[in-house]
């Protein structure tokens, strides 16, 4: 039996004997910290997520490979006018002149996040958000409450049970982009989103961020986009000066309120803040990229170290279109056919959507159903997927009757500057694993024996 195993069947035994006070606390200490998804508590299972220290530093060279692979395809597509017109689709006529407001030395993405699976062969990636992958603040903050669980400290005197907290590895991305643009002093921080949607506020915002502090950042201000106001000079937010904007905001969200967002993109036509990330970096999490490197007919300059990356961690992937292409086994097939008469092995979903919004997996369809699927997403700009044979998981359930339940887990490392900082770890009883549909966020422990 694995130490992971062994860990979590001892969590089990150690939590029925302390769960009714350890589930009150659990619950109520979320409310208390506004670690909420609108009213209801972000974390509704009531058991960690533990990894093995071979597994983390596997994952982390992992991680780095495939963030190497993914800049090679983002940089093999925009090399010319032709290869954008052919994997990026409509995604220019999208975005816009946001993709120009910051000068191109500044990052393209500091803080992104994988999206993966366990399987039987280990984990799987599917896609790449490098938009404003959030949740490092309610991760680090669900951390602390579980060691204060009574489960949590009597399983620690067994176990050395250390905690994947995200907050440093983002800071010192954040200060690493911020000098990168010019940045000298200690920045004044501004968290700028709609907090509301997360059912949190900007004070417990701010509080939550206070650890980005030991980066080098000088101060912290959260607030909504209506607060910024700028003067032809400086951004500013409640009277406060901002240097460095932290953006929790995605993209489609921004195109849908220009009006109000006008002082941030203003001072970012100026050059007056720098921005993490950069409405640009959404371009390294269009689906396309994720396809394309999956492609052995295109020649994107990979290293042994990224193409053994990619064949054992990324499933097949194609854009949808029509014409031959070869399939997850070499052969090459008429694509389209090939995706009508494989659909349950298969997943569409949009280029550059988020949210889980308009993923279609083929399972869930019939025949006809899923040709109305495949015909829509023709004429639209979307990709194939091979789909990930996902495992579900146990984790007994924030109540007092802690009942076990099999749920889909998907275990997302959070990356900063292309280093695995940690997870974003989400359960679900959806097979589209996300927080803002009824899912969970599960802190992670790294799990080892006591000396």
């Amino acid at each position: 039996m694995s130490l992971v195993h062994r860990v979590g069947e001892r969590w089990n035994e150690q939590l029925a004997r302390t769960g009714p006070r350890d589930i009150d606390r659990l619950l109520d200490t979320q409310r208390e910290r506004r670690l909420l998804v609108r009213d209801r508590p972000i974390c509704t299972v009531a058991r960690p997520h533990f990894v093995s220290e071979a597994d983390l530093k596997k994952h982390g060279h992992v991680v780095n490979a495939l963030s190497s692979a993914l800049t090679h395809a983002r940089n093999f597509v925009v090399a010319n006018r032709e290869r954008e017109a052919a994997h990026l689709g409509r995604y220019y006529d999208w975005i816009g002149d946001l993709m120009h407001l910051e000068p191109a030395g500044a990052d393209h993405g500091a803080i992104t996040r994988l999206d993966g699976f366990w399987t039987e062969n280990g984990m799987n990636f599917v896609e790449l958000n490098a938009d404003c992958p959030g949740g490092a603040g309610h991760n680090d903050g669900l951390t602390q409450v579980f060691q204060t669980l009574e489960a949590f400290q009597a399983l620690n005197g067994a176990f050395d049970l250390q905690p994947l907290m995200l907050q440093p590895a983002m800071g010192k991305a954040l200060m690493d982009a911020w000098r990168d643009w010019g940045g000298s002093r200690p920045p004044t921080l501004g968290i700028i989103g709609w907090f509301h949607n997360f059912g949190t506020t900007a004070e417990a915002v701010a509080s939550d961020a206070e650890p980005l502090r030991d980066a080098g950042i000088g101060g912290i201000v959260a607030d909504v986009p209506e607060a910024l106001e700028f003067d032809g000079r400086r951004l500013s937010a409640g009277g406060v000066e901002i240097d460095l904007v932290y953006r929790l905001m995605l993209t489609r969200d921004v195109l849908a309120k220009r009006d109000t967002l006008k002082p941030l993109l203003d001072a970012l036509r100026k050059n007056t803040v720098c921005m993490v990330n950069p409405f640009r970096a959404e371009l390294m999490g269009h689906k396309a990229l994720f396809a394309l490197i999956t492609d052995p007919d295109i020649d994107l300059g990979l290293s042994a170290t990224e193409r053994e990356a990619v064949r054992d961690h990324v499933p097949w992937g194609r854009l949808l279109r029509e014409g031959a292409s070869l399939d997850s086994n070499g052969r090459r097939v008429d694509l389209v056919d090939h995706v009508m008469a494989n659909r349950e092995q298969l997943v569409v979903k949009p280029t550059h959507a988020a949210k889980g919004d308009g993923v279609e997996l083929g399972w869930h369809h019939d025949a006809s159903s899923w040709e109305t699927v495949v015909k829509a997403a023709l004429e639209a700009d979307s990709i194939v997927q091979e789909r990930v044979p996902t495992r579900s998981a146990l984790y007994p359930a924030a109540e007092p009757s802690l009942e076990e339940r099999a749920v889909f887990e998907d275990t997302d490392p959070l990356v900063a500057r292309g280093v695995l900082a940690g997870y974003l770890t989400r359960v679900s009883d959806r097979e589209i694993v996300n927080v803002a549909k009824e899912g969970s966020l599960v802190p992670s422990f790294v799990v080892r024996e006591r000396s």
